[in-house]
């Protein structure tokens, strides 16, 4: 078996479908297809069930995300591993472009490739990786910012993945976004390889809902990261927190503002309480929470243009 494909499931019966039947539709033969169905209560084990014998199905108690992961790896027999989440889709080359590099390299651990990203209501937005960050990261690289490698574009040899212990968990905690910490581990071990064709479609929350997505687990992953990289550990810790506190302050910002001009206090005031869980400290967005429950004629005379715009 050269590839072992993963698919980690919770309650996923809306889309999981249209996952697996673009993993199943790979250009590439010799590959099987696991799915760990991490204690579900909807239609996800009806669903699993009518793919008989194409695909091997775990069932386990609920686990979390890197649980049920784990779980798949360990029961794979492919050489390579790769991974699709329930509610993204693979293109049909995926795993011809991406197992290629690792068949040819075999200092090379993991590939990944670009990625388009999409909110379920069909609506595109930009690319996964961006130009600067489009190619194969050092180590000292990826401990100076987070490097764009998700599950769903990774794939990556076995052998490597049992060395560094796969992914942890953290008891009770569903989403712990070990695969952060699991990428740096593996960079220890070998070189990466960057496929620059958009090769998955990535199924996005829409902001700003997608603030709160990973937040709470990605702290137990900078957490391992600073135990083991100590200062640059620390330094990529409090880098990504201060990128992500001020990008998702300014979204909110422009998105109250506009609230505000468009006479919709009630989700201006949404959107600058959001604010202000991202910065506590922001007298700036304080003030405009308080402008939100000024009688709207004034409230609107106040808010004015602004650079958001």
């Amino acid at each position: 078996m050269k590839v072992s494909v993963v698919t980690p499931v919770y309650n996923g019966a809306r889309t999981l479908r249209r996952a697996l039947d673009s993993a199943l539709a790979q250009q590439f033969d010799d590959f099987e297809m696991i799915v760990v169905d991490d204690g579900s209560t909807d239609a996800t084990p009806a669903i699993l069930a009518s793919y008989g014998d194409r695909i091997r199905v775990i069932r386990q108690a609920r686990s979390g995300c890197e649980g049920a992961s784990t779980t798949g790896c360990r029961a794979a027999r492919g050489e390579f591993i790769a991974w699709i989440d329930a509610d993204d889709i693979w293109m049909p080359n995926k795993l011809a472009m991406t197992v290629s590099p690792l068949e040819r390299d075999p200092d090379c651990v993991l590939v990944f490739s670009n990625a388009g990203k999409f909110l379920e209501t069909g609506e595109t937005l930009d690319d996964f990786v961006h130009p600067e960050l489009a190619h194969a990261p050092t180590l000292d690289e990826m401990l100076t910012h987070l490097w764009p490698i998700i599950s769903t574009t990774a794939v990556v040899r076995r052998s490597a993945l049992e060395q560094v212990g796969y992914f942890f968990t953290v008891p009770g905690v569903y989403n712990t976004c070990s695969d952060i910490y699991t990428w740096l581990r593996l960079r220890e071990l070998g070189h990466f390889h960057y496929v620059p064709e958009k090769l998955a479609m990535y199924s996005a929350r829409p902001f700003p809902d997608n603030i709160w997505q990973y937040k709470g687990g990605q702290k137990y992953a900078l957490r391992r990261i600073v135990e083991r990289y100590g200062e640059k550990g620390r330094r990529l810790a409090r880098g990504t927190r201060n990128r992500q506190r001020s990008y998702n302050v300014n979204q909110l910002g422009y998105l109250g503002l506009r609230a505000m001009r468009e006479g919709r206090s009630a989700d201006a005031r949404r959107y600058f309480a959001y604010a202000l869980r991202c910065d506590p400290t922001s007298i700036r967005n304080a003030l405009r929470l308080m402008r939100t429950f000024l009688p709207e004629g004034i409230a609107r005379r106040l808010t004015g243009r602004s650079r958001y715009a």
